[in-house]
């Protein structure tokens, strides 16, 4: 069980994984640890707080096999844990934060204790507690605060658990503006364990386990006694020898800021910092004389370097073993109040920070110590001497900075493979120029050689060995991505442009074809023709056939073609959704438009058809037909027709062509219907007209007829008869046929054909009666002529007889004169 606890353990916390989640590298942490140390130590981008891989907030994935594992592995430890409040029953480790104390500045503080940090094992090797280092500096609020370490330095012996409890007392005491802090005097000072004697109390690295808040660079106190002896500058001189291996390795400055805290003085009798600042002018001065310590000169030159003097506490609290503040000398007290509060009031000031000058947060300096700590787990290492240190701390860093170049190596790798990944298709390659894309990988390059610099460990020279050897690596790769992407931008280049071609061809024969469309549809009744959805299915049909048609000719791959086709599609749609709007608008209108001029033109055919039904009720009997000739019929139609067309005209709505239009569809309707009523009216008055020509052909022939019996009852008797001869009675005649004939002429209806046809009857009935009549006129004036003359002759006959001549002579005579006669009678023609 305690090894599967161990497997389901995060890095980060020390703790059971809590709402597991997985990153791209396999590693599993707690979710609100590994959101938590992003945003505090992953200040280049986010990684991996175990290998440093390079890592995307966006695919930081549940893992719910491994929670489901968490709970089985969970659940016989809670029933076995004892009773928890009411108020937090099935609630998980996120709810028990939740509902817990508040963390940070103003929070209500637990009690906390001194916890060892760092031990020697068995072995000799150190043992870093990480459970207690994330407890110090990850827990309570201080993961993602500044934090300000205050450590103390110095030989056995030295008083510095006394100090370190001073320092608790009076930062768990922030209102505090005077002494008081030190109540309860007859009561010792708590925190680290202290006590009179020669053996040694506290091993290792101690520290307290709950974050002391302050208001707002790290602080050392190295504490001695008496006066700054060899065996304190020697002691000195390694302490910052390994700090500044140590620091070194973990980007660290060795000392931020040191106060030389010197106990017991007795050489004067002044005390406080002003006199610290003098004895430490003369230390400064006898180390620059022996030269012996270098690194402890330069500490001391520091500008932030400070030397406080403390006087003896007094013989009574040195025998005391309980070390109560009443047990010490008034002056050692005065002098401590002033120097615990100088150092808690400065703390705020002093928040740790690396070589760079950035402000570390507690887990950060966590991560950096744990680092530390499991490098040294995996490696066998020598700390017998400070040289020994200083040997497996280089190849620490060597090895740290090997690490570090190869990590940001990869990155770059899988920056320039993820960037030929997604600029493979034609599309995405023309979106970034050879120039742009050679200024990405410049700017990460930049970025990741900024990057590892800060990560780097060592001294400036050998960083800027590696990073050189880092930049021509990643030149080399950049050199060797960017002639191929050239290649394939020009290529993507000259594909798109024969495909933006093809695509353009298409969206302009599109275009035309829908502005031929429109252009075919202004009219309102072409218009109509169409409706919006048959006209959408013909644009439909035109785009896809352009499609299919650019398909056939673009370039490149299938995707590629696809997306210049979405594209093209795209601009089609659009064509056709603008057209087919504007288009459902226009056949809205045309129908509004048309639904009107529709009322327009039936009222006006209804008024005309009327118009027409009352002039053939009006003239269904031949009198009245035959008062109206056809063409006056058809003028007055075409003045009625004529007139609603102008009245339908300015009843009719919208362009001239749809007026006319609607105009020429009810023109010829109303020609429909005139012809039909012409056509019916001229069959009605030709029959009219025959009727009415035959009886005025009857009224002429027996007219005539009557002049002939007239005629032929006044020359019965031989005297009438013989006074007009038959050429004067042909002459009567024709006269008068000649007068009928006109009057007939006058009288007749209809067409000159038809009239014609009737005065050629006529004409033929009177020449039949005249011809009849001159015959038995002729008849007549010869049989009376030759009766006149017989009558004549036989009285000259009788005469000559009678005469002297003789019978034969008189006879002859008479024979000629009947002859005679009949030629001037004109009988013999």
């Amino acid at each position: 069980m305690q090894q599967l606890q161990e497997d389901v353990t995060c890095s980060i916390c020390l703790d059971v994984l809590d709402d597991p989640v997985s990153i791209e590298c396999s590693h599993n942490f707690c979710r609100g640890c590994l959101m938590a140390h992003w945003r505090g130590v992953s200040a280049w981008g986010p990684r991996c707080p175990e290998c440093r891989a390079p890592c995307s907030r966006d695919r930081m994935t549940p893992d719910t096999r491994l929670r489901a594992l968490v709970e089985k592995i969970t659940e016989p430890l809670r029933e076995e844990m004892e009773p928890v409040r009411p108020d937090r029953l099935n609630q998980g480790k996120g709810a028990q934060d939740l509902t817990g104390p508040r963390q940070g500045p103003g929070a209500q503080r637990e009690p906390g204790r001194p916890v060892q940090l760092v031990r020697l094992d068995d072995k000799g090797s150190l043992i870093l507690d990480e459970e207690a280092l994330s407890r110090c500096l990850e827990q309570g609020g201080v993961g993602d605060a500044p934090v300000c370490l205050v450590s103390i330095i110095g030989e056995q012996r030295r008083g510095k658990s006394f100090l370190m409890n001073c320092l608790l007392r009076r930062l768990q005491s922030p209102e505090a503006v005077d002494a008081s802090w030190m109540v309860r005097e007859d009561e010792a000072l708590g925190g680290f364990e202290c006590c009179n004697g020669t053996a040694t109390v506290t091993r290792g690295v101690w520290m307290w386990d709950q974050p002391l808040w302050v208001q707002a660079q790290g602080r050392r106190i190295f504490n001695i006694s008496s006066t700054f002896k060899q065996t304190e500058a020697d002691y000195l001189e390694m302490f910052i020898q390994v700090a500044k291996e140590v620091g070194g390795t973990c980007n660290l400055a060795p000392i931020q800021r040191l106060d030389l805290l010197v106990r017991d003085w007795q050489l004067s009798g002044a005390y406080g910092a002003d006199a610290g600042q003098e004895y430490l002018v003369e230390i400064t001065q006898d180390l620059e004389v022996s030269a012996e310590q270098p690194l402890v000169l330069e500490a001391l030159r520091a500008s932030g370097t400070r030397c406080y003097l403390l006087p003896h506490p007094g013989t009574q609290f040195t025998r005391s073993r309980a070390g109560t503040p009443d047990d010490i000398d008034e002056d050692f007290r005065q002098c401590l109040c002033e120097y615990v509060t100088s150092v808690v009031r400065s703390a705020g000031t002093h928040v740790r920070t690396d070589r760079a000058g950035q402000v570390l947060t507690g887990a950060q300096l966590a991560a950096r110590i744990k680092g530390v700590s499991r490098y040294w787990k995996t490696q066998r290492y020598d700390f017998s001497s400070p040289m020994k240190m200083a040997e497996a701390f280089a190849v620490m860093r060597q090895e740290l900075n090997r690490r570090a170049v190869e990590a940001t190596r990869r990155e770059y790798d899988q920056f320039v493979q993820e960037l030929d990944r997604d600029h493979q298709s034609m599309s995405s390659c023309l979106r970034v120029k050879p120039a742009k894309m050679k200024q990405l990988l410049e700017g990460k390059r930049q970025e990741l050689l900024e990057l590892c610099r800060g990560e780097l460990r060592g001294e400036d020279p050998q960083k800027q060995v590696a990073l050189e050897e880092l930049k021509k690596e990643l030149d080399k790769q950049m050199a060797e991505f960017l002639p191929r992407y050239e290649q394939r931008f020009k290529m993507a280049a000259m594909i798109e442009e024969e495909n933006r071609k093809a695509v353009e061809a298409s969206r302009m024969e599109y275009e035309q074809f829908v502005q031929q469309l429109d252009r075919d549809h202004q009219s309102m009744h072409r218009c109509l023709r169409v409706n919006p959805l048959k006209m959408q299915r013909h644009l439909e049909g035109k785009r896809q056939e352009l499609l299919e048609h650019c398909r056939g000719e673009l370039l490149g791959e299938d995707p590629q073609k696809q997306v210049a086709l979405e594209e093209l599609e795209q601009e089609l749609d659009k064509q056709m959704d603008e057209f087919l709007a504007a288009y459902e608008q226009r056949f809205k209108m045309a129908e509004m438009r048309e639904k009107a001029n529709r009322g327009a033109v039936e009222a006006a055919r209804r008024e005309y058809g009327l118009f027409v039904k009352q002039l053939d009720r009006g003239h269904q009997s031949m009198s009245s037909c035959l008062r109206v000739k056809p063409l006056e019929m058809k003028r007055h139609q075409e003045g009625k027709r004529q007139e609603l067309l102008e009245r339908c005209r300015g009843e009719l709505r919208g362009e001239d062509p749809q007026k006319q239009a609607a105009l020429e569809e009810l023109k010829q309707e109303l020609d429909r219907q005139m012809d039909q009523f012409l056509l019916a009216y001229g069959q009605r008055f030709k029959m009219a007209a025959m009727e009415a020509n035959k009886k005025a052909v009857e009224v002429a022939m027996k007219g005539y007829e009557h002049f002939l019996q007239k005629l032929d009852h006044d020359h019965q008797s031989m005297n009438h008869c013989l006074s007009v001869k038959p050429a004067e009675m042909h002459q009567r005649l024709e006269g008068k046929r000649q007068e009928l004939l006109e009057c007939c002429w006058r009288e007749l209806l209809g067409e000159d054909l038809q009239k014609q046809a009737a005065l050629k009857e006529l004409k033929q009935g009177l020449a039949n009666q005249m011809a009849q009549f001159l015959m038995a006129y002729r008849e007549r004036f010869k049989k009376k002529t030759y009766i006149w003359w017989g009558v004549r002759i036989v009285e000259g006959a009788v005469v000559v007889a009678g005469g002297s001549v003789g019978g034969r002579i008189g006879l002859s005579v008479a024979a000629a004169m009947v002859a005679g006669a009949e030629r001037f009678m004109g009988l013999d023609r």
